[in-house]
């Protein structure tokens, strides 16, 4: 998020869209400073994160 929003508190409210139970992230620049629930898990269709093979989930 620093390229869009440098140095600024970012905060993501959003229903799981399996369950609907609610998700929360927060994360500053680099850095991701909060997550609710803790066992969050992220996917994507695109491919992020570099190489393949540093990725890590595949």
């Amino acid at each position: 998020m620093r390229w869009l929003f440098p140095g600024s508190l970012i905060r993501v409210e959003a229903p799981c869209l399996d369950c609907g139970e609610p998700l929360v992230i927060e994360m500053r620049d680099e850095e991701i400073l909060t997550v609710e629930p803790p066992t969050m898990v992220g996917y994507t269709s695109s491919a992020v994160g570099g190489e393949a093979s540093t990725r890590p989930f595949r």
